[in-house]
């Protein structure tokens, strides 16, 4: 499937760089230009000092934020994730590594190009949605998975 996005839109991948953010990047940039889909890629669009919700504000409205989970948490992880949250900005995760990651990337991509199909999964997903998974690219569906989790522990 080849997304539709709109003209301009420019594709933010966030995360630290043992997240695979690089070859992600390079892996997108090859599809897009197959597709000769027309979006710029930022793969490395802040400093890690600048993880806060000011600095994300370029992103709001006119880009599509994957924030690339690393295997293991990392203190970027965590920074990142609250600056996108208090930035109150919409994010897809994208899990696992090489051509996983690509295909989960490439799936927040067409889900985000595609609105009439985010709406009616969004109507389906009370009754649907049941279990947890663990390569979802949902933050609020990820962050209810981990806070069960951490939940059953205590």
């Amino acid at each position: 499937m080849t997304p539709a996005l709109p003209a301009g839109c420019v594709i933010a991948l966030l995360g630290a760089d043992d997240g695979g953010k690089t070859q992600l990047a390079e892996a997108l940039a090859q599809r897009l230009a197959q597709r000769d889909i027309a979006a710029t890629l930022v793969a490395d669009p802040l400093p890690e000092h600048a993880f806060d919700a000011t600095a994300l504000e370029a992103y709001r409205g006119h880009a599509l934020i994957l924030l690339i989970a690393p295997a293991s948490p990392t203190p970027i992880d965590e920074m990142l994730r609250k600056a996108l949250m208090d930035a109150n900005l919409s994010f897809a995760v994208v899990h696992g590594e090489g051509a996983e990651q690509l295909a989960n990337a490439w799936n927040a991509i067409n889900a985000a190009a595609d609105p009439d199909a985010r709406r009616s999964a969004a109507r389906g997903a009370a009754a649907a949605w049941s279990w947890a998974c663990d390569k979802c690219s949902d933050p609020a569906c990820e962050h209810r998975l981990f806070s069960d989790l951490v939940a059953k522990r205590s």
